[in-house]
């Protein structure tokens, strides 16, 4: 997935939206098999999921502009 985050030349449309927010999604599912002790794994898919969330949200603004 392009990440606006990790290149200069992606961009998110609305085609987009279903892939990242299924991506945020999958990320929360597995953050709540994620044992508590594994803080460094847990932190690292809250990152994700921040992310993803992030450009969904995005997304869902230049969608309504």
């Amino acid at each position: 997935m392009c990440d606006a985050a990790r290149c200069p030349q992606a961009t998110h449309h609305g085609e987009h939206r279903r892939v990242w927010l299924s991506s945020a999604d999958s990320s929360r599912k597995l953050l709540t098999m994620l044992p508590r002790s594994h803080k460094d794994a847990r932190a690292r898919i809250q990152m994700d999921i921040d992310r993803s969330q992030r450009v969904v949200d995005a997304i869902d603004a230049a969608l309504t502009v």
